[in-house]
């Protein structure tokens, strides 16, 4: 059997889907299906059933995967390490992103990344997608993570994910799980700038359902003002990736509605460096460490394969 067999194995049932497993491999279906037939006739055994909604693992597929993960990482970051002194990729890689995703995610990225690639050394910094947008511009970052109010068209830019945003102020007995948007603004509210596409997001619809905002201020940085928010001087709407940690007793969380507010998340590469195997690595990292955290229940959203 061969490792690229194994790492197929795993993302099937890691995805739960053929369709989807090999969309993000960009492979065709009836390739990736017959790579499966070829490895259940070498273990003799099925790995997978069909279900409903795509795949789950058999007894056997789910003892196999269990002794194979760790050891397929491991052969995996040891062949990307070789592959990067062969090719020249060890030195350094930029990565730019939006606390929405950095937040939840920074810790689970760069250990897989420095894991698979310790050779080269990540270079992380946040910003505003507004920022984001411009460094990607300026070649100054290699991968650039960020937010829109709507899903990306075209082949430069790659939606990663959708997430819904809610209100968030300080706890105060029981609440509805959902608030209107007219209620969400009618007390004062910390609002993200326009550089920030959730700025954007409560503007535009304050705009368009003829409702006065009231600012108590104009803050980017959410977890900043948490504190503040916990000792009731004012609200916030935000995706939950926001709210990673604990103390969530102290808020009252509820999802807007009336309209339904939602938040796009966006992978975008540099021009310059598409082609480059400790870039595309990166990326890879990336949308295979958000699947997991949102299958994990780790970030709320729905991922969206391209």
């Amino acid at each position: 059997m061969k490792l690229r067999q194994l790492k197929n194995f795993l993302l099937i049932a890691e995805t739960g889907n053929l369709l989807r497993a090999a969309a993000h491999l960009g492979v065709a279906q009836p390739a990736l299906s017959r790579d499966l037939k070829l490895l259940e006739e070498e273990l003799s055994t099925r790995l997978f059933v069909r279900d409903g909604r795509g795949v789950s693992l058999t007894r056997d597929g789910a003892t196999f995967r269990a002794a194979i993960a760790s050891h397929v990482a491991g052969l995996d970051a040891a062949k990307q390490a070789l592959i990067g002194r062969r090719n020249g990729t060890a030195g350094s890689i930029r990565l730019g992103w939006t606390g929405t995703i950095s937040i939840p995610l920074a810790s689970r990225v760069i250990s897989a990344f420095t894991q698979r690639f310790p050779g080269v050394e990540l270079h992380a910094r946040g910003g505003s997608s507004l920022q984001i947008a411009e460094w990607l511009a300026r070649d100054e970052i290699d991968i650039g993570v960020f937010n829109s109010e709507r899903a990306a068209s075209g082949s430069l830019v790659e939606t990663l994910m959708s997430a819904r945003l809610f209100h968030v102020a300080r706890a105060g007995g029981e609440a509805a799980p959902t608030i209107s948007f007219a209620e969400a603004t009618a007390a004062p509210l910390f609002m993200h700038s326009r550089e920030n596409a959730l700025g954007r997001i409560v503007e535009t619809c304050a705009r368009e359902h003829d409702i006065a905002l009231k600012i108590y201020a104009e803050v980017d940085d959410f977890v900043a003002v948490r504190p503040m928010i916990e000792e009731g001087h004012g609200a916030a709407i935000v995706p939950l990736s926001l709210l990673h940690g604990g103390g969530l007793d102290r808020l009252a969380i509820r999802q807007v509605t009336d309209p339904d507010l939602t938040l796009y998340f966006h992978l975008a590469v540099s021009k310059i460096k598409r082609s480059n195997p400790t870039v595309r690595g990166l990326a890879d990292t990336i949308r295979s460490e958000l699947r997991q955290a949102i299958a994990q229940g780790h970030v709320d959203g729905e991922f969206r394969p391209a």
